[in-house]
């Protein structure tokens, strides 16, 4: 039982005690075992009432530290500080005008209370004064990396870190997080899957680096790309993505960027005209006669008169690599065509 319950519940009783004698001063009870009765009543009125008045009292608590947790940190030392002015100067001008006839309690009241608002009024209005990092107003740089919401849920980054190709510290936003559990929350099976995904990615980064859950809000109806730029930005972070309009748009903002889908396609074997590779023909071309197959790190390969090979395995020569919007295009000959003989 909480202490705020135990101290009601005694209020209660103590209250049908009261009202008990209140009733017996005037002739109302009967008998002085009404007395004890309406004592009972006011426990069991208590027991029924206490608990409830407990939950609206801790949710009006915690609305309290909410609202508080989101005042800017400098504004309680601000406000301190201008209270404690207004009142020496209260007490200032209260000595002064003791001596003029008609001047009370209350004018020296009134006086104090004009000279708090005004002093807090002005105090908040230049809360750069009363910031740790001067008048700037930039919060601590804490270096590091950023994680988004796509990196998690594609899941790669948890063998990065395995292997030792990734380093702290890391830090999650509060409110990627809350996009994970929005996501592992949904009725649709696909996106519930990739939120539960993204945090048991989270679980596993959190016993192989540093990783911490950075708890900046950032106010007004941003989107959470945009408040994530201005985090990894105000903060001194580099951000690691899967998307690539957010690595676009980082650049814009000036922040670095990681991506680990540019890493996989940079990482993959770099094969250069003359190279000779075995492939599967999977399907056709959209020219006539070319038949299509893919390396084994998925990239497509286009090979010219092998349309006719489909569901075979056969050696081809490359001749061309492009680089496109969408990843790597290569194209290839078979081994042994009249253009490899010349």
């Amino acid at each position: 039982m909480s202490v705020l319950r135990l101290l009601l519940l005694i209020l209660f009783t103590l209250s049908g005690f009261a009202g008990g004698e209140w009733l017996a001063a005037r002739g109302y009870l009967g008998s002085d075992i009404n007395l004890i009765y309406l004592t009972i009543v006011g426990l069991l009125i208590g027991i029924l009432l206490a608990p409830r008045i407990e939950y609206l009292v801790n949710a009006g608590l915690r609305k309290v530290d909410e609202a508080w947790n989101r005042l800017p940190p400098e504004l309680p030392l601000a406000v301190t500080i201008a209270t404690t002015f207004a009142l020496l100067l209260a007490v200032l001008l209260t000595t002064l005008l003791s001596s003029v006839p008609g001047f009370s309690w209350y004018h020296s009241l009134l006086i104090a209370v004009v000279l708090i608002i005004a002093m807090s009024a002005v105090a908040s209005r230049n809360l750069h004064f009363f910031r740790r990092e001067g008048g700037n107003g930039q919060k601590k740089k804490l270096g590091g990396k950023a994680l988004d919401s796509s990196v998690l849920i594609d899941g790669r980054i948890a063998e990065m870190a395995e292997m030792g190709w990734l380093e702290g510290p890391l830090w999650v936003p509060r409110f990627i997080l809350r996009e994970l559990q929005l996501l592992a929350d949904q009725e649709d099976p696909v996106r519930r899957g990739k939120g539960r995904r993204g945090l048991e990615v989270l679980e596993r980064l959190r016993g192989l680096v540093e990783l911490e859950v950075l708890d900046d809000e950032l106010g007004g109806q941003k989107l959470t790309d945009d408040k994530l730029l201005d985090l990894c930005r105000g903060r001194g972070m580099a951000l690691i993505t899967n998307d690539a309009a957010m690595v676009q748009m980082a650049r814009i903002y000036g922040v670095k960027a990681l991506s680990i889908q540019a890493l996989s396609i940079a990482l993959r074997t770099q094969y250069r005209p003359g190279d000779r590779v075995e492939l599967e023909i999977i399907k056709p071309g959209r020219e006539s006669g070319q038949g299509v197959g893919y390396l084994d790190d998925g990239t497509m390969v286009v090979v010219d008169h092998a349309q006719k090979l489909i569901g075979k395995k056969v050696p081809v020569i490359i001749t061309q690599s492009i680089q496109t919007q969408v990843g790597r295009l290569v194209f290839a000959r078979l081994e042994g065509s009249g253009a490899d003989e010349a």
